[in-house]
């Protein structure tokens, strides 16, 4: 299942699913990942800027399993292994082909860990705000407090499939499905799941 519903065409990576009770058991603690380089999986997020004119704004994308970013315009850029400094001048490399004045290129790891005290977690997909929450403790944030900070749910969200992915220090990710609807409306409060730094919420599109 591909995390991103943003990236058409995006490949499948290596994401074991689990039911709740498997995804709650995973320690908090292995959850902070500390990368040299880019790797599959890794969620990023673009910002071009040319002249002064913010040509794409805050666009995600996930490394591939081949190593890829695929990007507005320029495709697919190969990024595993590479430092964020690094994959950003690749990036800016590849716009300068299409602009006469050199792009201002802004690329940060959305789950990157330490940007905060104590880490963050990201919301992607249907939501009014999508990208990094900061967690304000080191006990975690509910499903149901990250959503708000994203904003709360845009139309279009399909909040009865919202996939988390979970990530441990051996590199293994697991993902889980949960049906937001569930936590009001059954009062299931196992499903308003605890998360922790690392994570990734994905709230699919609904097709009507």
């Amino acid at each position: 299942m591909c995390l991103m519903g943003l990236l058409a065409g995006c490949e499948t990576t290596d994401v074991t699913s689990v039911n709740v009770e498997d995804f709650t058991e995973l320690s908090p603690s292995a959850n902070v990942k500390t990368v040299a380089g880019l790797d599959v999986g890794d969620a990023i997020d673009i910002s071009v800027e040319v002249d002064g004119k913010m040509e794409y704004s805050m666009h995600q994308a996930e490394v591939s399993r081949l190593g890829y970013v695929t990007l507005p315009l320029v495709g697919d850029v190969f990024v595993k292994g590479l430092s964020l400094e690094v994959a950003r001048a690749e990036v800016r490399k590849r716009y300068s082909k299409y602009y006469v004045s050199t792009p201002v290129v802004m690329l940060s790891l959305i789950a990157e860990a330490g940007v905060a005290e104590w880490g963050q977690v990201s919301v992607l997909g249907r939501v009014q705000n999508p990208g990094p929450v900061e967690l304000d403790n080191a006990s975690g944030m509910r499903l149901s407090a990250a959503i708000q900070a994203a904003g709360g749910f845009s139309s279009s969200a399909k909040v009865s499939q919202i996939q988390i992915t979970r990530t441990d220090s051996m590199g293994k990710r697991i993902q889980v499905e949960i049906d937001f609807n569930s936590i009001g409306k059954a009062g299931d409060a196992d499903a308003d799941l605890i998360l922790y730094a690392g994570d990734i919420v994905n709230v699919p599109e609904r097709h009507w």
